[in-house]
């Protein structure tokens, strides 16, 4: 087993009887997907503060950290390796409104960025049903309602609205119905990391505006968001009512992922994680809608096995 990283944030081993055997496979999984160790050093870190300042015993600490390991440990392992893989890259790329890539990394961004790449990896994760179904639910929910936005925000594309929604989504390391929709919008958005780090500061905190916080010089803030949207002082009030129902839509989307999951006579892979424990039934006209689409997505791998389990 390989050694532990002197600065690690593990928890003391001999607080859990199992607490080796949950390092070693958590240490299995981060040598195939080394993104997610900031994210478990970090949340670990969290978790230990918190657990502290409510004043419990050091072992109780401990022991409640090794918990936590063992209860995202499962839930990471009953996915497939690939979306293992883009659970860290969606967990990581939280910073990528926050910091630029370092010039050493500008070719690895690159290549993440090409659109070849792009196409292979939706490609991929679509070939498993929960992210054919993810995709399906915004297919169906929030691509109607960004195509009915303002013709004045023509500018702002669907890859646009797609990366807003996706950066303003709270990441978790487990499968579910938000978790998988955050994935497929993160990867239909793949040119959003090579805008500057100013102008996605920019546009996220206009996409998360009420109409009252656009107040002030409102010709400095056009000027920060991305160039192509070219919106001008009198398009702010309808970028944010636009990005209100594009949140609303963003929900239902979720939601009805959630009613199709449990409409299905099984649940193999990430399906079974994503039903939130909701039995609630879709109703005859949503599996009809995804049986539409399946019409137009069917060469994907995926689709194919979604559908074959209604």
């Amino acid at each position: 087993m390989r050694r532990m990283r002197p600065d690690s944030l593990w928890p003391e081993p001999s607080a859990s009887a199992s607490g080796g055997e949950v390092a070693r496979r958590w240490e299995s999984l981060l040598d195939k997907a080394p993104r997610l160790r900031p994210w478990v050093d970090q949340m670990l870190g969290r978790q230990r503060m918190h657990l502290q300042q409510s004043g419990i015993a050091q072992v109780e600490v401990e022991r409640s950290l090794w918990q936590d390991l063992s209860r995202w440990l499962a839930d990471f392992e009953a996915l497939p390796q690939f979306a293992v893989s883009a659970i860290a890259v969606t967990l990581e790329d939280e910073t990528v409104h926050q910091v630029d890539p370092a010039p050493a990394d500008a070719a690895d961004a690159a290549a993440i960025c090409s659109p070849e790449r792009a196409v292979a990896d939706l490609e991929a994760l679509l070939s498993d049903p929960a992210f054919a179904l993810a995709f399906h639910c915004i297919d169906a929910r929030v691509r109607p309602r960004l195509a009915a936005a303002h013709p004045e925000l023509g500018a702002v594309t669907e890859s646009d609205w797609f990366a807003l929604l996706h950066a303003s989504s709270r990441q978790r390391p487990a499968l579910s119905a938000e978790v998988a929709i955050a994935l497929v919008l993160h990867l239909l958005s793949p040119g959003w990391a090579s805008l500057p780090t100013a102008a996605r500061h920019a546009a996220l905190r206009l996409f998360l505006a009420r109409p009252e916080d656009l107040g002030g010089d409102a010709r400095v803030l056009c000027s920060a968001l991305p160039a192509h949207w070219t919106l001008g002082p009198a398009q702010l009030p309808l970028f944010v009512a636009a990005a209100q129902e594009a949140r609303v839509a963003l929900a239902d989307a979720a939601r009805l992922c959630v009613r199709l999951v449990a409409g299905t006579r099984d649940r193999p892979g990430g399906l079974a994680l994503l039903t939130e424990g909701s039995t609630a039934q879709p109703p005859p006209e949503e599996i009809a809608e995804l049986f539409r689409n399946f019409r137009k997505y069917k060469h994907l791998g995926g689709f194919r096995r979604l559908i074959s389990l209604f």
